[in-house]
């Protein structure tokens, strides 16, 4: 598959926050519309503060970089535009057919004390909407951020029981190391009896054990990255999450950003896929990280050494994983051919 092949083929997306969709011309508008200063007042300077194009030091240092992203949720107005473009941008210039777009209440709305109900109301209706003028089916997931606590996590997941008939998922995401998966049982027995499935950013940095913690404690869906199941030298790991039917959510350029891999070479989406794990590609946040799916694809085909029946494979593992109803599922199916 050439470039172009790779930009007309259909996709599907699990794996996108909205927060890392806020184009760069979005932000500078934003900012300036609300008076809040900016680094730099020009574009190309402003890019090199905004996106990240290079390794981080760090998983942390890279969450960090999301802060002015975060402060252009500062009205309704503006959650609808950046909800609206990261849809627009997902199906025009990567022709995604099936997206999971996620987000986290706490993060995104905390700044400027938004009602998370209004907020949600309009990303959803945003979705709603562009589904039925596209051929592009999605849904929503909320987030819990470890970051924020206990506290804040019972929170978003009694907020996404409240709203059950437009969440389609639950994630927990950031810092795993500082906030493992054990402290988060109940939030998991709580979205089960409500039949919210989870997914899990597990295993982007840090040990191959988490996996195993978070496997055992939540009992997810899915899992987010997971590359650090590749490190564990027994294979038990890789088999915990086959043998479970866990949908791994790889996303290559991201775990490269983070140092979560030392090259693009060296990430395990292949073994993954040969040890027949279920797998997905997505970008995470194409924005901040500079990438989009068509990125993603032609690292994977190129450098990672994938077939085009590996990346065939990737999606019939989302549409099987995606949490969306079985009727969207196989409309999705159908936009993507298999």
């Amino acid at each position: 598959m050439d470039e172009n092949d790779i930009a007309s083929a259909p996709k599907a997306e699990l794996h996108r926050h909205i927060e890392g969709c806020v184009r760069l011309d979005t932000l500078m508008d934003i900012h300036r519309r609300a008076g809040l200063r900016l680094p730099s007042e020009d574009p190309a300077e402003l890019d090199r503060v905004y996106r990240l194009r290079a390794p981080g030091a760090s998983l942390s240092e890279v969450l960090g970089m999301f802060t002015l992203a975060q402060a252009c949720f500062v009205s309704y107005e503006d959650v609808e535009r950046i909800t609206r473009d990261a849809l627009e941008d997902a199906y025009r210039k990567e022709n995604i057919r099936l997206l999971e777009l996620r987000y986290s209440p706490d993060f995104m709305l905390g700044g400027a004390g938004l009602d998370w109900q209004k907020a949600h109301d309009v990303i959803v209706s945003a979705c709603e909407r562009f589904e039925k003028s596209s051929r592009m089916v999605c849904g929503v997931i909320l987030i819990a951020s470890r970051g924020y606590g206990l506290e804040s996590a019972e929170k978003t997941a009694d907020f996404a029981a409240k709203n059950r008939r437009s969440v389609i998922g639950f994630d927990l995401a950031d810092d795993e190391a500082g906030h493992p998966s054990g402290l988060f049982r109940g939030v998991a027995s709580r979205l089960r009896s409500v039949g919210i499935p989870l997914t899990v950013h597990s295993g982007e940095e840090g040990h191959y054990s988490q996996i195993e913690e978070t496997l055992r404690e939540l009992a997810p869906e899915r899992v987010g990255h997971g590359v650090k199941a590749a490190e564990d030298p027994t294979g038990r790991v890789i088999e915990l999450l086959k043998g479970g039917g866990v949908t791994v959510e790889t996303n290559p350029w991201s775990n490269y950003l983070t140092r979560a891999v030392p090259s693009v070479e060296a990430h395990p989406l292949k073994k993954f896929i040969e040890a027949g794990l279920k797998c997905s590609i997505g970008a995470d946040d194409p924005e901040i990280l500079a990438t989009d799916l068509n990125n993603e694809y032609q690292l994977s085909l190129g450098r990672m050494g994938l077939t085009a029946e590996d990346i065939r494979y990737t999606l019939r593992c989302a549409v099987e994983g995606s949490f969306l109803d079985p009727d969207r599922r196989a409309q999705a199916a159908r936009e993507l051919g298999l």
